[in-house]
């Protein structure tokens, strides 16, 4: 993601409003006070990277730190896409093979996984029985569902039942290419998720490969997330 000047970042808009508007004397002092009180809030360790690439400039730091946000919020409805289609074509599968009651399937799951579920059911006791599955789809981890990918589980369930929910241009998938982008996508979603640098990364090449993703279990889904998605947008604006 290229990173420079470009326009004016929300911190410098903030400081020309601040010579304007106030009453105090313009200068090193407002600089130094918002210096201050953003390393105090926002942590000198989270800003760190971002002052260390702009060489010490803390306004370019800060600029960079609000594209990083920029870019960050623009991946949330594709992250949002890949993640809800992820649990409900797994879930799918494993209904259609192993029936409804699945979760509670311990000749093919392992016990980790296992206590998952039921760490999740545990949260969902108020839960009427009839809306439980559901419930039960959606407070799973992105982490739980793409580890019923993993080579772990290739015999039970890859082969049996989860590689009818993959294709490509109507070719199926080896489990060790899905299983590969599908943990890449949640390292990247958590990095998201946690608020952490993504502006050195190719943004827009791992956009591509989120809608290949979402693409391998519903092409028309995936067109609808590339439509919302504000990735090239935002990102393509940086210069």
């Amino acid at each position: 993601m290229p990173i420079g000047r470009g326009r004016p970042g929300v911190y410098e808009a903030y400081l020309s409003d601040t010579a304007v508007n106030d009453k105090l004397t313009f200068g090193a002092s407002i600089m130094m006070q918002m210096e201050r009180a953003l390393l105090r809030t926002l942590s000198q360790s989270r800003l760190e990277p971002y002052v260390r690439q702009s060489q010490g400039d803390f306004a370019l730091a800060i600029q960079m730190y609000e594209q990083n946000l920029s870019a960050s919020e623009a991946f949330h409805s594709s992250l949002h896409s890949v993640e809800i289609a992820l649990r409900n074509v797994v879930d799918g599968a494993m209904v259609d093979h192993f029936g409804a009651d699945w979760f509670k399937n311990d000749d093919v799951l392992k016990p980790d996984s296992l206590d998952e579920i039921s760490k999740a059911r545990a949260k969902l006791q108020k839960v009427a029985e009839d809306r439980l599955h559901g419930s039960l789809v959606a407070e799973l981890s992105f982490g739980f569902w793409v580890g019923l990918l993993g080579p772990r589980y290739d015999e039970q369930l890859w082969r049996r039942a989860l590689h009818r929910g993959f294709s490509s241009g109507g070719r199926k998938l080896r489990r060790t290419d899905v299983h590969s982008r599908f943990n890449m996508i949640r390292r990247f979603r958590n990095r998201v998720a946690h608020h952490e640098p993504i502006w050195d990364k190719d943004l827009i090449g791992l956009h591509r490969e989120i809608l290949e993703a979402v693409g391998w279990m519903c092409p028309v889904t995936a067109n609808w997330t590339a439509a919302l998605s504000r990735v090239p947008a935002v990102v393509g604006t940086r210069s």
